[in-house]
């Protein structure tokens, strides 16, 4: 005897092995990141530095601005979580299909994403923004400063560049096949 009841979509979505992938990268980035960030604010307090070398040093900076510190004056904080959500959205939609292609795609998007909740739990968690706690000197009157969540997102896009170089190869292919007539109809 079989069960009338439906099956749930979302369940065959949370028990397919990419997604699950996906959320344990996604996961584990968030937590190392709130880690290292909880960590930075305890041990730098407002004012401490750790130089590393001439070049690289822990600082504690509040970042109240978008990715980079850029700031839309009120509307900031309202612009970054729309914009997190809908690329979390976004990236929830396509992460299997894109594992399909490559399976890279699978610990990019995780690493992206773990790095965008990372911010975004920061950024919601208090009104004194991200902390941003590695340093490092580009030139004598520059210096960037990041997260972990900064260099989860920056790797995570760098390996999406060859799913994405896949991506081009078989559209282009796709492209190519679309354009040779059927030789076996014009054969017979």
């Amino acid at each position: 005897m079989s069960s009338s009841r439906p099956s749930s979509s979302s369940s065959s979505v949370v028990r397919d092995p990419v997604v699950l992938r996906f959320l344990g990268i996604a996961g584990l980035a968030t937590a190392v990141d709130l880690l290292t960030k909880e960590t930075a604010v305890r041990l730098l307090g407002d004012t401490g530095v750790v130089s590393l070398t001439d070049r690289l040093a822990f600082l504690l900076v509040w970042n109240t601005g978008t990715t980079g510190g850029m700031s839309v004056g009120p509307y900031t904080w309202l612009l970054n979580v729309l914009v997190t959500v809908l690329a979390l959205g976004l990236v929830l939609s396509v992460v299997r299909p894109m594992a399909a292609i490559d399976a890279r795609a699978t610990m990019a998007m995780g690493l992206v994403t773990g790095g965008a909740v990372g911010n975004l739990l920061s950024m919601i968690a208090g009104p004194r923004g991200v902390a941003d706690f590695i340093g490092v000197r580009l030139t004598d009157d520059t210096t960037m400063v990041a997260n972990v969540a900064d260099l989860f997102l920056w790797g995570g896009a760098l390996m999406l560049v060859p799913v994405g170089m896949t991506l081009f190869r078989m559209a282009r292919m796709e492209r190519a096949q679309r354009r040779v007539p059927n030789t076996k109809a014009t054969l017979a």
